[in-house]
């Protein structure tokens, strides 16, 4: 079972069992909740591209622990390739893949922040996101919260997510 609802939440709040987040292979210092968890969890995330373990390409995966700094236990890092090569196929492979992780790791309810392609309208993007959500999980239970970065936003979303 697979399902999707949008919700407009702090980080530090969430109720759930993991945290997806993306990076960009080519945009540094780390941007949105990725710098935001980078931040909250010192650096624990810079230090993987600074050790070289990780860069952002396109199929890149992190595990980590959230370290008790958000609720999630489990943290996803996922790369989101260059930035100007974004897409909505690049979207799509990255939440594949996000979800095969999560199911992978044992996860049935995970948060995911909204990757958003620059002038992108939110039914193409939310559309792409739900069928990679859909082919990674591949059948498994899976419940996702997508995070919206606000409220305009969240309202938008939730209307395309209900019809």
């Amino acid at each position: 079972m697979f399902a999707v609802k949008v919700i407009l939440q702090d980080i530090k709040k969430l109720e759930t069992e993991a945290l997806i987040v993306g990076f960009y292979q080519d945009i540094r210092p780390l941007k949105g909740l990725a710098g935001e968890l980078d931040w909250l969890l010192c650096g624990s995330l810079s230090d993987l591209i600074l050790n070289n373990k990780m860069n952002g390409s396109l199929g890149d995966v992190a595990l980590l622990t959230s370290q008790g700094k958000v609720p999630a236990t489990k943290i996803f890092l996922i790369g989101l390739g260059p930035k100007e090569e974004e897409s909505l196929s690049s979207l799509r492979a990255a939440a594949r893949i996000a979800a095969s992780s999560a199911v992978g790791a044992g996860v049935t309810s995970a948060a995911i922040e909204y990757f958003d392609p620059a002038g992108t309208p939110y039914d193409k993007v939310i559309a792409a996101l739900g069928e990679g959500l859909s082919e990674g999980a591949k059948g498994n239970t899976l419940m996702v919260s997508l995070l919206a970065p606000d409220t305009a936003a969240y309202e938008k979303m939730s209307q395309l997510v209900k019809t």
